[in-house]
């Protein structure tokens, strides 16, 4: 009798204990930062598509998980998430813009960021400004609505409508930014500067320029900064300010060439120091030329120990000693040794004892 083998059935496998349902339940638990990030991780390298679950929770429920739901579905990148982003950037309850916004801008596809777009020309000026942020971290595509949003919008939305720009670091944003450094507003001037700084065109060099005599320190000082930036292309307004009559643009002047340290510059600087009027603005020239460092430098700082102004004087020697090359030591050395000479006066007195005149060498 013939035996027929049967097949034995298949055996049946175990529910996955740590799969997606165990993970979605560390998701939802996460409270801390370092949590999130763990939990966020193993769901980026996942097989499973958490996409659908996250939109779940996304739309409903707990906020706090339909923040970290957002944030989760930027990391993803999951174009299909870009609609329910975008509304939930508008819900007028839930207040999830900041981290909406975010995730459309982590997505990064042409819908993504028309959608960002679209937020930033409508809904609460909070909704609009965490677009306006958003979109920096886009490119060409995001230029023109945000140079539309620096002359219509809220001060708070042009505050990160600048600093998008800036990022983006486009050259067709300059006429935009430059017309920015006169507005009311002092953090918008300063965005708009620090802005055109990281474009660094040209075309920016001489409303920069205008800024370093501000009232505000901190603006002076970012446009100093951007100048800088720009680098010798900035040079000509730089030149055109040391002509001022004011002192104070000036030495505002000197100080921002001693700052750029471009060799471009020592020329203009050796000629403040020996011709300017006043010995302040002459002192700051040495400081720069110190900055800067030349063997130019280092000629023109030695002439001015000789004598003449001893503010000036003293402002070279620092200069030198910054400087600290062999001809800066030989310079300094040569002037040490010249102050080593005594002085001496001659003076006569009577001896009281035999009435002789003695004279006397006094140092």
């Amino acid at each position: 009798m013939e035996l027929v083998k049967q097949r034995a059935p298949a055996p049946q496998q175990a529910p996955d204990v740590g799969g997606a349902t165990a993970l979605l339940a560390e998701f939802d638990a996460a409270e801390r930062s370092e949590d999130f990030s763990r939990v966020l991780q193993k769901l980026i390298r996942s097989r499973h598509n958490f996409v659908p679950e996250l939109l779940q929770r996304l739309g409903q429920g707990d906020l706090a998980i339909a923040k970290k739901s957002a944030l989760a579905l930027g990391y993803l990148r999951s174009p299909q998430a870009v609609p329910a982003l975008q509304k939930a950037a508008v819900h007028p309850k839930r207040l999830l813009f900041p981290q909406a916004t975010t995730a459309l801008s982590h997505i990064g596809t042409p819908d993504a960021v028309k959608a960002l777009v679209e937020l930033l020309r409508t809904g609460s000026p909070n909704v609009q400004a965490a677009a306006a942020k958003a979109l920096g971290r886009n490119s060409l595509p995001a230029v023109s609505p945000l140079v539309d949003a620096l002359k219509r919008s809220d001060d708070l939305v042009k505050v990160h409508a600048a600093h998008s720009l800036g990022q983006i670091a486009s050259p067709l944003a300059v006429t935009a930014l430059v017309n920015t450094l006169v507005h009311p507003s002092k953090v918008l001037r300063l965005e708009a500067a620090w802005a055109l700084g990281q474009i660094r065109s040209p075309l920016a060099a001489y409303p920069l320029a205008a800024l370093l005599t501000d009232r505000d320190v901190g603006i002076q000082s970012q446009a100093a900064q951007s100048l800088k930036q720009i680098g010798a292309p900035a040079l000509p307004a730089l030149t055109e300010m040391l002509s001022n009559a004011a002192s104070n643009t000036r030495a505002v002047a000197v100080r921002t060439l001693g700052q750029m340290g471009l060799i471009e510059a020592v020329p203009l600087l050796i000629k403040v120091l020996a011709e300017d009027d006043l010995p302040f603005v002459r002192c700051d020239a040495a400081t720069a030329l110190g900055d800067i460092g030349s063997y130019e430098a280092v000629f023109a700082l030695s002439q001015q120990l000789a004598g003449g102004d001893r503010g000036v004087q003293g402002s070279a020697e620092r200069a030198l000693r910054r400087i600290d090359s062999v001809e800066a030591r030989q310079a300094l050395a040569t002037y040490q040794r010249t102050l080593a000479v005594p002085g001496y006066a001659v003076a006569v007195r009577p001896n009281l004892e035999d009435n002789e005149d003695v004279t006397l060498l006094q140092w």
